[in-house]
């Protein structure tokens, strides 16, 4: 049974309440009720399921329902709903009743369900190392997401110090890091591979990790994967050489959700996605260790010198533990793929840090 608490109006967003100047009868009549649903997957907020109580009249019979529908955020509320006897709610998502509440509401007042724990990226403190080729900012903004630090992943100076500084990165949750930001002098250096400023950079990520931050890497920024966690990803070429990866052709794949869970939360109709590599070069993943998720996996296709050679099941998105912390990585552009579908994918992979 969930404990009632007598709310505020301001709880409830965008809802009008009757008023309540009238002096409270002698006999309960009707209240007003609210509450907010999770998805079942612990992951969001859900949108869009039906919320309803039904009227029972003295003999037992349905006389009358009272029915909403959850907002964007998971909020719903439920306007004179009687309160002389206990009301049963029932909230459905489609076909299937995912929650069921017996109350005894408080009349003449706005009573509150006690809202379900559910993860919330907007709690996430995330910074965004900006580069020439994605745009994580375009797809948080999407996401709702409008309270983020930045780096200016192209100013060496700038991210250099921001990476060489344990205590800065400690403030955040997450950093993403898009493709194309300065990695020579930063996550390796081609002229000087002792570069104790690339040592410590690279000693400073893997221990944000370790102690429960989060990595997300796109596209060209791959080294960040394979130079700092050699062994978890098999890169196109040399993967102990920087850039070597970057073979792929641009190409239009059907990319198979190869997650029980992430195809359960995008609710798809299909269990594939398309994904667009538009960049004349990307990196494709050969495979994965056993302890790396793959999560989009699709035949991709790579240039070696004059031959065009295929990928089986290249793996497209995926994910792994690198301690308290989790490291996530996309062969693909987010700024080219910021449809429906991926915008899911990214809460999914947000949610499960």
């Amino acid at each position: 049974m969930f404990a009632l608490l007598i709310a505020s109006m301001a709880c409830v967003p965008d809802q009008e309440i009757r008023s309540l100047n009238d002096p409270p009868p002698v006999t309960p009549t009707a209240a007003d009720l609210t509450g907010r649903v999770c998805d079942p997957t612990g992951y969001t907020w859900l949108e869009g399921a039906q919320v309803y109580a039904n009227l029972f009249d003295d003999d037992g019979a349905v006389m009358d329902v009272r029915m909403t529908t959850t907002d964007a955020e998971g909020y719903w509320t439920l306007l004179d709903v009687p309160a002389h006897y206990t009301v049963d709610v029932y909230v459905q998502k489609g076909s299937t009743i995912i929650e069921e509440h017996s109350l005894d509401l408080v009349a003449d007042r706005l009573n509150e369900i006690e809202p379900p724990a559910c993860l919330d990226p907007s709690t996430l403190d995330i910074i965004v190392v900006s580069g020439n080729y994605d745009d994580f900012d375009r797809v948080l903004e999407k996401m709702g997401i409008n309270d983020y630090a930045s780096i200016d992943g192209r100013d060496q100076n700038e991210l250099l110090s921001f990476l060489s500084s344990p205590e800065d990165m400690a403030e955040y949750d997450l950093i993403f890091f898009n493709g194309g930001f300065v990695e020579d002098g930063v996550i390796y250096d081609l002229k000087n591979p002792g570069n104790t400023d690339v040592v410590a950079v690279r000693a400073n990520i893997k221990d944000f990790v370790v102690n429960g931050g989060n990595i997300y890497a796109s596209d060209w920024a791959y080294d960040v994967v394979s130079q700092i966690w050699p062994g978890k990803v098999d890169f196109v070429g040399a993967d102990e050489k920087p850039d070597a990866a970057q073979k792929g052709t641009s190409q239009s794949v059907n990319a198979a959700v190869n997650n029980n869970a992430l195809a359960e939360f995008m609710e798809m109709e299909s269990p594939y996605t398309p994904i667009v590599y538009d960049l004349p070069v990307w990196p494709p993943v050969v495979a994965t260790s056993a302890t790396v998720s793959n999560h989009l996996v699709a035949n991709v296709e790579y240039r070696e010198g004059d031959l065009v050679q295929t990928v089986t099941n290249s793996p497209l998105l995926i994910s792994f533990n690198g301690g308290g912390g989790r490291v996530v990585y996309s062969s693909f552009r987010l700024v080219s793929n910021d449809d429906d579908d991926i915008i899911k994918v990214m809460k999914y992979v947000m949610f499960a840090l």
